[in-house]
């Protein structure tokens, strides 16, 4: 019988990451930026984090003005490639590729519906799209002016149960992952 680690965590680790990317990135971004997300969660042993970098394409002009963007975000998509998720174990990665079916579904994409200015930042909602389920999203996005882009930064809790995602059940069930996790990004798009 093969004992598997709390390392079966990419599986959430990978949905949630997927889920912020693009909320994060289209939203705030602009073409051909890059912006690094966390995923993190619990499991019944311990806790786990595990990384990508996703592309964020995003038109300017035709809408309302927020930090940085003047003339407003017209459309803004981001896309993670689910083969680029790094772990910090192999069997982790391992188990989160396992679950997010990286042959069938390759990316995971967020796409900006549209989004409420607030303070120094906005509020971007849109269409999440993890295996073959797309959920509406909402989440807040900091938004800085810094040189030629905007940093921007933000986090979005979420459950992969509702994008089909199973979490992982290992050692005869004594560590189970949990189904909420936690997505963090920031990076620097070009305005």
């Amino acid at each position: 019988m093969r004992m598997v680690s709390w390392m079966a965590t990419p599986r959430l680790l990978v949905c949630g990451m997927v889920a912020l990317a693009p909320l994060y990135s289209s939203s705030l971004a602009a073409q051909g930026s890059t912006v690094a997300f966390d995923v993190s969660g619990t499991s019944t042993v311990r806790g786990w984090t595990c990384s990508v970098d996703g592309a964020a394409q995003v038109t300017t002009g035709g809408s309302a003005s927020v930090s940085g963007f003047d003339d407003g975000v017209q459309t803004a998509t981001l896309t993670v490639q689910v083969e680029e998720f790094e772990c910090p174990q192999d069997e982790m990665r391992e188990h989160l590729l396992e679950a997010m079916r990286p042959n069938e579904f390759p990316r995971i994409t967020f796409t900006l519906d549209s989004y409420e200015a607030s303070g120094q930042g906005a509020v971007a909602n849109g269409s999440l799209t993890i295996l073959d389920a797309t959920r509406n999203v909402s989440f807040p996005i900091s938004l800085t002016p810094s040189g030629g882009g905007v940093e921007i930064a933000g986090e979005l809790p979420l459950d992969v149960t509702d994008y089909g995602v199973e979490p992982p059940v290992v050692m005869l069930g004594l560590m189970r992952v949990r189904p909420e996790i936690r997505i963090q990004f920031s990076g620097m798009v070009v305005s």
